[in-house]
């Protein structure tokens, strides 16, 4: 199971209280017309942007996108940190297990149909949200960052930058850690294999 941003139980019963002024699409999205259908976790994820029963996902833009659409993730990844231990040549291929912390300025989907006249979707503010990224600190504030703890690779991309999608879309939406598992990395530098 995930683990997901949780409201308050006070702010959960607001909800099922003032449903009309709440701003949750569970009558055209969600499996019921009846807010009192909902359990506590249900509504958690509505509040979040999330529609399991029907695929949907509120992206950042504030429009939804069927999430069994997707195709393919990809994040753009702008710099990292290193321990303070290790001064990397500049001129040389990064390797993975040098990295401390990744510092990615955002995520996307991409479906095969389009959404809002868009095949390409930005989910940054939603990972923010469930708690799936962090934001940076320091000099990094403005990125997302994401620690360098399985040290080991997707296909060709660190393991810990696919982790987001792989639990907070594919986990989420699909109970299927690889549903999507077309990901990848827009950086200009290389992180090697070695």
């Amino acid at each position: 199971m995930e683990k997901i941003k949780t409201f308050q139980q006070h702010e959960l019963n607001r909800i099922r209280k003032h449903w009309n002024d709440s701003g949750l699409a569970f009558e055209k999205l969600g499996r019921s017309a009846n807010i009192l259908d909902y359990s506590d976790r249900e509504i958690n994820e509505m509040l979040l942007g999330i529609y399991k029963d029907s695929k949907h996902l509120l992206v950042d833009e504030g429009y939804f996108i069927d999430v069994a659409q997707a195709q393919k993730a990809s994040c753009i990844l702008v710099d990292v940190s290193f321990s303070r231990r290790i001064k990397p040549d500049p001129n040389s291929t990064l390797q993975l297990q040098d990295i401390r912390n990744f510092y990615v300025q955002d995520y996307f989907i991409e479906t095969k149909e389009a959404f809002s006249n868009k095949n390409k979707h930005k989910i940054t503010g939603y990972l923010k949200k469930i708690g799936g990224i962090s934001l940076g600190k320091g000099r990094y504030n403005y990125l997302y960052s994401i620690p360098n703890d399985f040290k080991t690779f997707f296909g060709d991309a660190p393991a810990d930058l696919f982790y987001p999608i792989q639990r907070y879309i594919n986990g989420l939406f699909f109970d299927d850690d690889y549903r999507i598992s077309d990901f990848e990395v827009i950086s200009k530098f290389s992180i090697g294999k070695t």
